[in-house]
């Protein structure tokens, strides 16, 4: 008799580790979405995956979060991953009177509106966001910024051609110029980014790409407000990029962030998390878990 109910107890144990295994695999691997309001009423949209600390991405300039959804399932395991909208970027709201701050400040709005500390990682625009972000509020336990145009050139006379092509119905040739004049993207990497499903999306929102060049022509870089800065900050660079500015803004936050890392992607561009996904991720999660030291 004694047996038989301990047979039933491990069995009984075995089936709440398996249910309970199986609600966590569940909740992993479920996506939620949400609005959160910016400070100027301005919906953002939002989407998570996964357990534990949370990990916000910020994208970059054209596009919108869901060029980062591919890395969900390799960062959900470890993490509650949320990728925003950008205000003006797939399910966000535009907006009205546009400019970088309010874009620094619905990064800030969206940390705050998440729970406990938070990981944010910014891609090109999206990285001069969440530097920016960070401080606006004291939420962010560590950054992750990958080539945030920083360093800029005013690249006004380029938006005025493209929105001149974007008029006469140009809009794929006007994306195709912001790549190749502003990021400097080499001919093979935008063949690359013309054969992923999120292309046509780009080049139906390339509009509001207009007003991003021409407010970030007027960004100034301060080195000596970076110094006051102590949040652990993981610096990304591909070893092809070819942008002089993207460089210079790399080297500029070695400079003048007090604690940062660089991590070298060889053989990449400004488009890494796109090709080598899991070396992204787990260079990702060794800086926030402080897992191992990262060979660059």
């Amino acid at each position: 008799m004694l047996k038989t109910r301990f047979v039933l107890t491990i069995a009984w144990i075995v089936l709440l580790m398996a249910v309970s295994a199986s609600q966590s695999s569940a909740t992993q691997n479920s996506k939620s979405t949400r609005k959160i309001k910016a400070n100027d009423g301005t919906l953002l949209a939002v989407e998570c995956m996964g357990t534990g600390p949370t990990l916000l991405i910020v994208h970059g300039g054209t596009g919108d979060h869901r060029r980062w959804v591919p890395l969900f399932p390799l960062l959900a395991p470890h993490f509650t991953v949320c990728a925003m909208d950008r205000r003006g970027h797939g399910e966000s709201e535009a907006g009205t009177d546009y400019s970088l701050k309010k874009e620094f400040e619905d990064v800030a709005a969206v940390v705050n509106a998440l729970p406990g500390s938070v990981f944010v990682l910014g891609h090109s625009l999206g990285g001069v966001c969440a530097l920016e972000a960070a401080f606006l509020t004291k939420k962010i336990a560590k950054l992750i910024l990958y080539e945030p145009p920083l360093q800029d050139l005013d690249h006004t006379a380029v938006a005025d051609t493209m929105e001149r092509l974007i008029e006469t119905g140009h809009r794929e040739e006007a994306l195709i110029m912001f790549l190749q004049k502003i990021v400097m993207v080499s001919p093979t990497e935008i063949a690359a980014m013309k054969a992923q499903p999120l292309w046509p999306a780009r080049v139906a929102g390339i509009d509001i790409q207009i007003r991003e060049i021409r407010e970030l022509s007027r960004y100034r870089f301060d080195a000596e407000r970076m110094r006051k800065l102590k949040i652990p900050t993981l610096l990304l660079t591909g070893s092809q990029t070819s942008s002089p500015q993207l460089k210079q803004a790399i080297r500029s936050l070695q400079d003048s962030l007090p604690q940062n890392t660089l991590y070298v992607f060889e053989g990449q561009e400004h488009n890494a998390m796109d090709h080598v996904l899991g070396q992204f991720a787990e260079v990702v999660a060794k800086f926030l878990l402080n897992k191992n030291k990262m060979s660059p």
